[in-house]
């Protein structure tokens, strides 16, 4: 193979591996905002458990048997 032959095989791999790692570059970084996300589903999750729920009225207006709680 002639050294032409070489630095054109040489440069082919360096631009799929310089693709590649910008890929994977770019992969890291949205697994990264995927795994932030998840934490504040998580966090708005445990916060909305917090809050009282609202009480479901059925169409006369009136507390339905299912939504009544039981204070203690």
């Amino acid at each position: 193979m002639s050294s032409i032959q070489q630095r054109l095989t040489t440069a082919a791999t360096d631009t799929r591996l310089a693709v590649v790692i910008s890929a994977a570059v770019n992969l890291k970084a949205q697994l990264c905002e995927l795994n932030e996300l998840r934490e504040r589903v998580i966090k708005a999750q445990l916060s909305a458990r917090k809050l009282p729920q609202p009480k479901h009225r059925n169409e006369h207006g009136a507390v339905s048997s299912c939504s009544l709680e039981i204070g203690l």
